[in-house]
């Protein structure tokens, strides 16, 4: 293969690792525009839709410390298309679910799929192009990333309202299925990817070490925690409960709502290149967090106590609760910059474990409080939230913006942090 082809292939491979990003995120919050439409089909409550969502988070979250080894065991073509599949297989199976089971089965294949996704793409950028293209590379597959959950909010509200839940989800799966076949035979095009696999197949990584080094400082953990509790508010409000929240409070159609949970994405999209520009230009990493949570406070209490509110503000605050979010990325910096440089790697995929562990928590736990508020209003056989109930819900989400933000006063920023 000639230099010139070489270089368009590892483009190619590069494009179908942030796809599959784009993908598994789009898979992520769907669940989020059809709360209804769940409850009706499976005959279930508030506190039921929270746990069937983070069946996604049972699997995602105890693959993130193994993903690494096993990606580097194996090789990245064999595991991002094996990793698609499932996610597209799981897929299917959500969109033919006939009981709450094994609708539950096909969101935890989903979250074991999707485990790969953020792997794969630093794993990708960090062996396919050189380090200065590293970090640039990286922040637009999280942008694209954050595309996809957009369009897993606003435009899937519109599908899902023309062809309904269940054919909506079954198209997502066969793509994936199709999008695994094809990172398969696209890397199967590049040498690189056999010589990456040659390499590091033969690496004996003590994940165990690395794990107990990172696990005995006490930095390490509250980062983590910092970082889980900052996280909630995007992984509950507008991963899950959002846009029902909006539609009921604010008296709009779902899909004007669904379009308000993709103004938060919108807001990482564009506050994630920005909030690590500004934080390398401070040198300071803990003093972006601060502003990030604090911003995405502000921000957030108005959408949820002040419902009178026009609806364009609505989309205005919550774009700018998506930009103050997004200096939770930063949390991966400062981890790093924590701890040796021999179990950066390890100390990466425990914060993205804490976050995970997390989310699985929240998106239940606002289900639950919405059934310990509900009034016992019935519509068709569902229950009936009201604005009441769902900000006596939410309450919990600027709680845990504060908690992230007193983490932060409990350790000190590495110094890596602080040079410029």
């Amino acid at each position: 293969m000639g230099k010139e082809s070489s270089r368009f292939v590892k483009w190619w491979v590069w494009a179908l690792a942030a796809a599959f990003y784009f993908y598994e995120f789009v898979l992520r919050v769907s669940p989020s525009v059809m709360v209804p439409e769940l409850m009706r089909s499976f005959g279930i409550t508030a506190s039921a839709v929270g746990v069937l969502s983070a069946f996604y988070l049972y699997a995602y979250a105890p693959m993130q410390l193994p993903v690494g080894i096993l990606m580097d065991r194996y090789g990245v073509k064999k595991i991002l298309s094996i990793a698609s599949i499932i996610c597209g297989l799981g897929a299917l199976l959500f969109a033919a679910a006939g009981d709450l089971s094994v609708a539950s089965l096909g969101r935890l294949m989903i979250g074991a799929g999707s485990s790969f996704a953020f792997i794969a793409m630093v794993y990708v950028t960090s062996h396919w192009f050189p380090p200065r293209k590293r970090a640039f590379l990286i922040g637009i597959a999280n942008s694209i990333a954050m595309v996809g959950a957009s369009a897993g909010s606003g435009p899937l509200t519109v599908v899902i309202h023309h062809l309904g839940w269940r054919k909506s989800i079954a198209g997502i799966g066969v793509f994936g299925i199709l999008l695994g076949i094809l990172v398969y035979f696209i890397f199967r095009m590049d040498r690189h990817d056999k010589e990456v696999e040659k390499e590091t197949a033969s690496e004996d990584t003590n994940i165990l070490g690395n794990l107990k080094i990172v696990t005995s400082k006490k930095s390490i953990w509250f980062n983590a925690l910092a970082a889980l509790f900052f996280y909630m508010t995007t992984t509950a409000f507008a991963g899950l409960w959002g846009l029902s929240f909006v539609q009921t409070a604010y008296d709009v159609s779902k899909e004007v709502a669904g379009y308000a949970m993709s103004m938060v994405f919108a807001g990482w999209l564009v506050g994630g290149p920005l909030m690590g520009l500004w934080s390398d230009h401070i040198g300071k990493r803990k003093t972006a967090i601060r502003l990030g949570i604090v911003g995405a406070l502000a921000c957030l209490i108005p959408v949820i106590y002040t419902p009178f509110i026009p609806i364009a503000a609505v989309y205005v605050l919550l774009f700018c609760v998506g930009l103050f979010s997004s200096a939770e990325l930063l949390s991966f910096s400062l981890a790093i910059e924590l701890n040796s440089m021999r179990a950066k790697a390890t100390t990466a995929a425990f914060t993205n474990f804490m976050i995970s562990c997390g989310d699985a928590i929240v998106q239940p736990l606002v289900g639950f409080l919405l059934d310990l508020n509900w009034s016992g209003s019935m519509d068709e056989g569902i229950r009936v939230y009201t604005t009441r109930d769902y900000q006596m819900a939410l309450t919990c989400l600027p709680v845990t913006l504060i908690l992230g933000f007193i983490c932060l006063f409990f350790f000190k920023e590495g110094k890596m942090s602080k040079q410029r």
